[in-house]
């Protein structure tokens, strides 16, 4: 029987149908009543419980498109989803997010903020060494953690629609705490080892102002990129040689150029013993090394930017970011690297 006109079906209404029905067709009706009754209740309650997604589930996507080369420092990100700060006008940041647990979590935060990522899949030296010397077998063991189907795809799709730029092999080879041990062909083999688990994602490493001078009679033949981080200290400032300088080992070794700035310690080094560093940023992280200003941060940048795949700098800094000084500097760097053809960082 239906209910009268214009009235909704409530429980009262349909209590005083179910008087007709036999008893026991009346009690499964009831039941089925009351649960659904329930649910839709449930639905509406912002309290209700609800069922908690796994760890690194993904959110749906949505369709995004990303323009211009990317631009931003290292560890940007305050946890794995939240900055630190902005991120405008910064477009990206080079970070490790607590990897693997935390990686598709990551990505799914980035996409949604439109913001795009170089990954640290295998960050922290402390994990790699063995008698003091770069351990292939550990580093390889890190990344096997991260050979799973939920990250694999997670990572193919931030590669295919541009939420990921690229990731980070291992940084600064040239230094002496890896022991002396690494070479080129070993970064190739790493990076072979790196693709056949992501096979589209571009592998690189980073370098020191004067590193990409390592081993100059080697060359890479399976790594993607190479950046490079400049300090006011090389070349005395002149950021555009520097640049080309960059360039020709790139076409030598048939990388893709990628470009850092050291805004903490890469200003003019105060050489008086006072370590006041008059005249620049402020007082670096090292005795006697200075933080870039903001003239510096706008001219270095410009002059590399365009030029390369990516523009980081080392790193973020609550100090630095709140001079309106340095922030009018980024938004000018960013400004122009926006406006320029999207870039790659696979080998050319």
């Amino acid at each position: 029987m239906p209910p009268p006109s214009g009235e909704p079906a409530n429980l009262t209404y349909i209590g005083n149908v179910m008087t007709r029905i036999h008893a026991t067709t009346r009690a499964a009706l009831l039941l089925a009543v009351i649960v659904t009754a329930a649910s839709c209740s449930d639905a509406n309650d912002p309290s209700a419980p609800t069922e908690g997604l796994p760890p690194d589930a993904l959110a749906p996507s949505p369709a995004i498109t990303y323009t211009g080369i990317p631009f931003g420092p290292y560890a940007l990100y305050a946890n794995t989803t939240d900055f630190e700060w902005g991120p405008a006008p910064f477009t990206t940041s080079l970070d490790n997010a607590g990897y693997p647990n935390a990686i598709v979590n990551r990505i799914t935060a980035a996409r949604q903020q439109r913001h795009r990522l170089i990954l640290a899949m295998t960050a922290d030296r402390a994990y790699y060494i063995t008698n003091g010397k770069f351990d292939l077998a550990k580093w390889k063991s890190r990344m096997n953690t991260l050979n799973t189907t939920t990250i694999k795809k997670a990572v193919a799709d931030g590669v295919a629609d541009g939420t990921i730029v690229a990731n980070k092999l291992i940084d600064e080879p040239e230094i002496p705490q890896w022991g002396g041990v690494l070479t080129k062909p070993m970064i190739d083999q790493m990076a072979t080892y790196a693709k056949s688990i992501f096979p589209t994602l571009p592998m690189g490493i980073t370098h020191g102002a004067g590193g990409f001078k390592w081993r100059s009679t080697e060359r890479y033949k399976v790594l993607d990129w190479v950046g490079v981080q400049y300090s006011h200290n090389y070349n005395n400032g002149n950021a555009a040689g520097w640049r080309d300088e960059v360039l020709t080992f790139a076409r030598a070794n048939g990388v893709a150029p990628a470009f850092s700035l050291n805004i903490l310690n890469g200003g003019v080094r105060d050489q008086t013993g006072s370590w006041d560093c008059p005249n620049t940023g402020g007082k670096g992280t090292i005795s006697t090394y200075c933080r870039m200003t903001a003239d510096q941060v706008r001219s270095y940048g410009t002059a590399a930017g365009p030029y390369g795949c990516v523009m980081l700098m080392w790193k973020y800094d609550d100090a630095f970011m709140a001079k309106s000084a340095n922030v009018t500097a980024f938004k000018d760097v960013a400004s122009l690297l926006n406006s320029k053809p999207r870039p790659s960082c696979k080998r050319p």
